[in-house]
């Protein structure tokens, strides 16, 4: 992205602008091999005693929550879930507003197993419904798929990058994303054009997927 001030120079689309946050928080500061980059400095910080490992793990816990913002990678994609059925239900005028409350609590026991106390911690948790931001939670969902799938192919042109982001040299990784994401900024019509300009195929699920089985697997020793 430049610095015109054009349109062009813009994220495309809010999913793609979600993918290069979830990038960075999920693949890069949520990995084993960034916790060998950080674990000396959180011990030195923090005072904590924890490994690398144990750090890892710890960042990396999936327990069913309440709170959308507060779960963890495993288990959020169910959070969009229900917010999307409860807006497509909204919409199509198949859900009244007042049903929303009582929707929202089966289906968070349906989803997660967890039973909802309050409002304040179900529906009402989100700014997005009262600033009219209706329809904005799947591009959460569209964005972590954005990024897996990035992942995928920057490890294919990239067979060190483990061992650069344990060494924090992280420039690879930015240069990397720069080249084949930043630099269009808004001007493709779509996240799948995008991305076959990117890595040569459009958007496909298959890779966050592939990210979390392998991932939380090798965690839970599955």
């Amino acid at each position: 992205l430049g610095r015109s001030g054009l349109p062009v120079d813009e994220a495309l689309s809010m999913g793609v602008h979600e993918s290069q946050s979830l990038f960075w928080e999920r693949h890069v500061g949520l990995s084993r091999a960034f916790w060998v980059y950080a674990g000396g400095k959180v011990r030195k910080a923090l005072g904590v005693k924890a490994d690398e490992e144990e750090l890892y793990r710890a960042t990396n816990v999936v327990k069913p929550s309440l709170i959308r913002v507060e779960a963890d990678e495993l288990t959020y994609p169910m959070h969009v879930i229900l917010r999307f059925e409860i807006e497509r239900k909204l919409l199509a005028g198949d859900m009244t507003v007042d049903e929303v409350p009582a929707v929202w609590k089966s289906r968070m026991n349906d989803l997660l197993g967890v039973e909802v106390p309050d409002d304040r911690r179900g529906c009402l948790q989100d700014v997005h419904w009262s600033g009219l931001a209706v329809g904005y939670f799947p591009t959460y969902l569209l964005g972590a798929m954005m990024a897996a799938q990035l992942e995928h192919h920057m490890r294919l042109d990239m067979p060190d990058l483990d061992a650069k982001i344990a060494a924090g040299d992280f420039t690879p990784v930015r240069k990397w994303l720069n080249g084949k994401v930043h630099e269009y900024g808004s001007e493709p019509k779509s996240m799948d054009e995008l991305l076959e300009r990117a890595v040569g195929e459009p958007l496909s699920p298959k890779y966050l997927i592939d990210y979390l089985t392998e991932k939380y697997t090798d965690i839970y020793k599955l």
